[in-house]
């Protein structure tokens, strides 16, 4: 696959990545200053009675590329 140069900019930092599509080009960020793991019972139980809600996020073709962690 073709590589171009993508800006990913967020609410405080802009970067310059080479990546083959703009969804690469984001997780490669995301991935150094987010984490995700599968939500235990606790965590689950602990955040919803704090109000935070749970969010549906669609398949994408980066899903298909990267699969999970």
């Amino acid at each position: 696959m073709k590589e171009r140069i993508y800006v990913v900019r967020g609410p405080n930092t802009t970067h310059l990545v080479n990546a083959p599509s703009k969804a690469s080009a984001i997780a490669f960020i995301a991935d150094s200053q987010f984490t995700a793991d599968v939500a235990s019972q606790m965590d689950l139980v602990n955040l919803l009675t704090d109000g935070i809600k749970v969010e549906f996020a669609r398949v994408s073709n980066l899903d298909l590329e990267l699969g999970d962690k």
